[in-house]
């Protein structure tokens, strides 16, 4: 059983796409105005573009794109460079856009909703195109727990998807610091006041996150971050050991945590075999979990820690029974490779504990982090 996106998708994925080229197009305008907007420019533009899309250039890719489209239909390794590279090029320009919104909103004085309006237009711009629909179940908590420390599993790259489905007003993202120097993602990530993370350093692990508490309380602003730290690029329901640092930072701050649970979707997107069908995918946001009168002692972050694990962990295998359902329904399992033959049989047994992963460095335990005062 596929669900593809429906027309009202189509119609939100129309309207991104028109902001996404309106808006930096306006900004070029503006930005040529006082020196160069005269009529030969003009004609010349127009002069240009007739030339190219008249060229031998343009009607080559043409012709390589249009059977490229038409062979995805019916082979899977073509259907997945094709979608890969359309979500690649949609980051790129969703990136690109999401600098220019963010100067825009900082502008306005709006910077606090910059990563809600750069996530939805993602997700309106991106989803359909790689015929990918998302829906999501209990929606309700996050509207009513704010602000709030939200943490979310990381499966590949195609989480940005289901991010930009939840992701709330008023909210921040914790990455690595690494990221901050990819072009036009970093860009935008520090105009959008996201909290860098350096791993490397362990000293300034407390004042860091003490700041950021501060922060979050003092301007009514939540944060996203990635527990397990890494991508688990799994095909079965399951979760990589969480690291404390998400779970320190809410308890400094006495804030909740709201888990938010993506499904497993090996059956939408696998790199290992190639596959890039397409399809549902279901992202269910858990109860909040309350951290008052909690201490940053050991046992008060590793009994919260292993609460909402298991709560996520629960979810998720939830989940993925239902898609184990609804797959065996659909596609007999001789046609499911062997690499995504675990959606097909039962969920695997949780993996060891966080606790039994004690000597891994912790994000709450070696980070340090850059916040904007202004925001």
């Amino acid at each position: 059983m596929r669900s593809t996106p429906s027309g009202t998708s189509w119609i939100k994925c129309l309207a991104a796409w028109c902001c996404l080229v309106a808006v930096p197009l306006s900004l070029l305008v503006v930005l040529l105005m006082p020196v160069h907007l005269d009529r030969g420019l003009l004609s010349g533009a127009t002069t240009a573009s007739s030339s190219w899309l008249g060229s031998k250039a343009f009607t080559c890719a043409l012709a390589a794109v249009l059977p490229a489209a038409v062979m995805a239909r019916f082979f899977s390794p073509i259907r997945y460079y094709l979608r890969l590279t359309t979500f690649l090029v949609s980051l790129g320009a969703n990136s690109f856009w999401g600098v220019c919104v963010s100067i825009a909103m900082s502008l306005v004085g709006r910077g606090r909703d910059i990563n809600y309006v750069v996530a939805r237009s993602f997700e309106a711009s991106t989803a359909p195109l790689v015929g990918v629909s998302l829906r999501v179940e209990g929606r309700h908590h996050l509207e009513e727990n704010r602000p709030a420390v939200l943490v979310g599993n990381h499966q590949t790259m195609l989480d940005i998807l289901y991010l930009g489905a939840v992701f709330p007003k008023g909210t921040a993202i914790m990455a690595k610091r690494e990221l901050l120097y990819t072009p036009l993602l970093g860009q935008f990530m520090y105009l959008s006041k996201a909290v860098f993370v350096n791993r490397a350093k362990r000293e300034d692990a407390v004042k860091v996150f003490a700041k950021v508490a501060s922060e979050m309380k003092r301007k009514s602003l939540s944060l996203f971050i990635f527990p397990e730290g890494t991508r688990s690029a799994s095909a079965v329901p399951s979760l990589l050991p969480f690291k404390k640092g998400a779970f320190h930072l809410a308890v400094q701050a006495q804030l909740p945590i709201v888990p938010i649970v993506c499904e497993t979707y090996a059956h939408v997107y696998h790199a290992k075999s190639k596959c890039f069908d397409g399809g549902e995918i279901v992202v269910r946001v858990l109860p909040p979990i309350s951290t008052e009168g909690l201490t940053s002692s050991h046992d008060d972050i590793q009994a919260l820690t292993d609460k909402t694990r298991n709560a996520m962990l629960e979810a998720i295998e939830d989940l993925g029974r239902r898609r184990q359902e609804l797959l065996s329904q659909s596609q007999p399992a001789a046609r499911i490779s062997d690499e995504r033959q675990p959606l097909l049989s039962s969920p695997a047994p949780a993996p060891a504990a966080a606790g039994d992963e004690a000597q891994q460095p912790a994000e709450g335990e070696t980070a340090s982090a850059t916040v904007d005062p202004e925001q």
